[in-house]
C-alpha cells in the first residue's frame, strides 16, 4: 500500500495544503486539496473518494475534481470515463446533495454530463461493513466530532493502517486499531496547540496533550508509527515543540512531501 500525502493541514495559507491523501493512484480519503496537489493526468486516475465527513477543508475540491473529470472527458471524446465514487455515511452524502452539489453552491455533478452517466456517483456506507474498492478493504469507524464523521481503517495484502480523520476523544477506533494483526500505521488528528484546548474540545480536534491521552489507549504505542496531521498552520511551530516534548517514539508530524510505503 503507498500512502501519498497531498495535503495535512487543518487551515490553508500559501504552501499549506488541506486535508487530502492518495491510497495506491486511485483511492483519495479526503478531498481537500487533490487538484492543487496532482496534475490533470493524475486526477484521472481517481476512481474512489473515502470521504470522512462534510467540513469544507476536507471536500472543497471534490468541486474542482468533479470539474476537470467533466471536462476534459468532453474534451477527449470520451464521454463514457469512469465516474468518481464517493463512499460516505447517507448522512453525509444527502448533505453533499442539498448543500453542495445543488446547482447552487456547485453544478450536480451527479447528473451530469446526465444521470446515466454522472462524473461522481454516491454511494452510502455503513459504520464497520466493510467494503473492497481497487484491492483495499475498507472499514469505516465512527469517531468523535460535531458532524457525521468517520475514519477509516485500510488494509491491503495482509498489512492495515488506521486514519481517525477528524476527532476529539473518542474510543471505537482504538478498540479496532488494538485488534489488528499487522498494523502499519495510524494517521491522527492533532489541530491546536495546548493553550487551544477549550477550542480543541468545542470543535471535535486533539492538541498534542489529547493525542498523548489518546495514545493511552493504543496496545502497540511505541512499535507503531504514529503520523499526526491536520495541524494549523498559524500555530505549526508552537505544535511542533509541544509535540517533541511528548517524546514519543515513531510519533512526528507529517508533511506535504511525505510518501508511505507499506
Amino acid at each position: 500500500m503507498r500512502i501519498k500525502v497531498l495535503g495535512c493541514y487543518g487551515g490553508q495559507l500559501v504552501g499549506f495544503r488541506l486535508t487530502s491523501f492518495l491510497i495506491n493512484d486511485s483511492i483519495l480519503l479526503d478531498a481537500g486539496s487533490p487538484t492543487e496537489a496532482m496534475s490533470l493526468e493524475e486526477q484521472h486516475n481517481i476512481r474512489h473518494i473515502c470521504l470522512s465527513h462534510t467540513h469544507l477543508d476536507h471536500i472543497k475540491d471534490i468541486a474542482f475534481l468533479a470539474d476537470n473529470r467533466a471536462l476534459k472527458c468532453m474534451t477527449s471524446g470520451n464521454s463514457a470515463s469512469p465516474c468518481i465514487s464517493i463512499h460516505s455515511l447517507a448522512a453525509n452524502n444527502e448533505t453533499l446533495r442539498r448543500h453542495f452539489l445543488n446547482d447552487e453552491v456547485w453544478p450536480d455533478f451527479s447528473r451530469i454530463p446526465s444521470r446515466s452517466n454522472p462524473t461522481l456517483k454516491l454511494i452510502d456506507l455503513q459504520a464497520e461493513v466493510p467494503f473492497e474498492i481497487d484491492d483495499v478493504r475498507v472499514t469505516a469507524i465512527s469517531v468523535n466530532h460535531p458532524v457525521p464523521c468517520t475514519g477509516f481503517l485500510l488494509e491491503q495484502n495482509g498489512m492495515q493502517v488506521i486514519y481517525t480523520a477528524d476527532t476529539g476523544n473518542t474510543e471505537r477506533i482504538w478498540e479496532i486499531a488494538n485488534a489488528q494483526p499487522n498494523l502499519k500505521a495510524v494517521i491522527m488528528d492533532c489541530s491546536f496547540p495546548n493553550s487551544l484546548q477549550y477550542l480543541a474540545d468545542i470543535s471535535g480536534h486533539l492538541t498534542p496533550n489529547g493525542v498523548m491521552l489518546e495514545l493511552q489507549k493504543f496496545d502497540a504505542l511505541g512499535k507503531v508509527p504514529i503520523y499526526l496531521y491536520h495541524m494549523k498552520p498559524e500555530t505549526l511551530n508552537i505544535m511542533t515543540a509541544e509535540v517533541e516534548a511528548l517524546d514519543l517514539p515513531h510519533l512526528r508530524m507529517l508533511t506535504q512531501v511525505d510518501e508511505l510505503l507499506l
